[in-house]
């Protein structure tokens, strides 16, 4: 289950994030009115309906005032839980199927964790004094430490499967593969990070800061050097489980959401569908074609699900939450 919250992504780009990128003419555009969109199939990935975990037929209430799903664990779900809005500090725990839990991880915030493909281990960045970073590596089933390195810089986690973490900083402009079996740390890029997938291999970074003139460059993760697309107006928030598509949004949209979502194929970054509302929360590929867009009105929300410009509701209609 690969998700994207664009809060969080605004968070790893306050030191720095690009412009609109050129869009196909035929591309359609769709205007996402939750109220106004026909309701269709439940959302079929694991995912929170509030504090309730819904996976099919399973439906597992989590306690906590603020709940985000991190992803799944075997059977089980990694989720933060924390007492105030946004990401603050909470817990990072196991919740299994029976609704019994395990605490991984305490004082920690959402936007710093990143769970492994696989689902076996959950990655923490945390800033150092120095301007340094220490990840760790935790089991996902009993929270005992894996691994611990520090680094220099202010680094954030990209992704992570097969014991290997991506990770990328602002100041040096670098993107990393940290092996966390073996300690052994590569450079993919001179280019810092903004999206990846590590099993679709892909690679979004930034040439420069995109306040000052730098773009964007996505690529693939095994030959970063080779340009798939390139834009100096818009970002990579999450790549299809195929590679074949991405859904962007402005490179320098940060604050609640953006109020506009393309998606395009990844080789030459030809615009498919741009979808528009109020703003955008979160961002996820259902399936290699179908994107999930967490869409908020002026005053309903719900999640709607898009093939390209075939868009139906996948949720109930609920209040837009005020932040």
């Amino acid at each position: 289950m690969r998700t994207f919250l664009i809060a969080g992504a605004a968070l790893l780009m306050a030191a720095a994030p690009a412009h609109a990128a050129s869009t196909a003419p035929d591309a359609p555009t769709v205007e996402l009115k939750p109220a106004s969109v026909p309701r269709g199939a439940d959302i079929a990935i694991p995912h929170l309906e509030g504090r309730v975990i819904v996976d099919g037929d399973t439906r597992i209430r989590v306690q906590g005032k603020v709940v985000h799903l991190l992803g799944t664990s075997g059977s089980a779900y990694v989720v933060h839980t924390s007492a105030k809005e946004g990401y603050a500090e909470g817990r990072a725990v196991r919740v299994r199927r029976d609704g019994s839990t395990r605490v991984l991880l305490r004082h920690v915030s959402a936007a710093d964790l990143v769970v492994t493909q696989d689902g076996d281990q959950v990655v923490e960045t945390r800033e150092l004094p120095r301007t340094r970073t220490a990840v760790h590596v935790v089991s996902a089933r009993t929270g005992k430490t894996v691994a611990t390195r520090t680094f220099r810089g202010r680094m954030f986690s990209l992704d992570a499967a097969e014991n290997r973490v991506l990770l990328s900083s602002w100041s040096p402009a670098r993107t990393v593969w940290w092996n966390f079996a073996s300690d052994a740390t590569s450079v993919a890029t001179r280019r810092t990070g903004g999206a990846a997938d590590i099993a679709a291999d892909r690679l979004g970074s930034y040439t420069g800061d995109p306040y000052d003139g730098g773009c964007y460059v996505v690529s693939s993760l095994r030959h970063p050097a080779r340009t798939l697309w390139r834009s100096c107006s818009d970002r990579a928030v999450v790549f299809s489980p195929s590679g074949r598509r991405v859904a962007t949004v402005g490179i320098t949209d940060d604050g609640i959401g953006p109020g506009m979502v393309t998606v395009r194929r990844v080789k030459g970054g030809a615009a498919l569908a741009r979808y528009t509302s109020q703003w955008f929360g979160e961002l996820r590929w259902e399936s290699a074609t179908a994107l999930l867009l967490d869409t908020n009105g002026k005053r309903k929300a719900a999640t709607i699900r898009c093939v390209l410009a075939d868009c139906e509701r996948a949720s109930d209609l609920k209040p837009v939450p005020q932040y």
